[in-house]
């Protein structure tokens, strides 16, 4: 988990994603347990889809999709959702779809078209560096 912790705050896109996926999970790569952190997930799965990984973005999706719609986030499950729709084939992009879908069914006219117009101009930002990277939670036991 150190390594795992260190190429994410160097700003590898596929660690962010994993780091991600272990909050969410609460167990590291090697089966044990860390704290579950929502928020700490989503920070680091937000890095990730920033720099355009698509897995990142879908799973980031859920994660908005799954909250309850008074802060926007089903306008930011969409917008993540037609991102990773545009970048996936096969199975992947029926998931994307099957999750814009769902996103946009609680958005009215005027949401939809507004996330569509960033979605057209959203372009992935360059791996951040270290001081760019989400802070990590106090929580934290590393595993060696």
């Amino acid at each position: 988990m150190k390594r795992l912790l260190r190429e994410a705050l160097a700003g590898d896109a596929e660690s962010q994603f994993n780091l991600g996926v272990f909050y969410v999970n609460g167990q590291d790569d090697n089966g044990h347990p860390i704290p579950g952190d929502p928020a700490e997930s989503i920070k680091w799965l937000l890095a990730a889809a920033k720099q355009g990984l698509p897995r990142a973005q879908i799973k980031l999706a859920e994660a908005y999709a799954d909250q309850p719609n008074r802060t926007g986030s089903h306008a930011k499950a969409y917008l993540w959702f037609l991102l990773a729709r545009g970048r996936l084939e096969g199975i992947h992009r029926e998931k994307a779809q099957a999750g814009c879908d769902r996103a946009s069914a609680g958005m009215t006219a005027e949401e939809l078209a507004k996330t569509i117009r960033r979605a057209e101009h959203w372009k992935p930002t360059l791996r951040k560096a270290a001081a760019a990277a989400p802070p990590v939670s106090g929580q934290v036991r590393i595993q060696q």
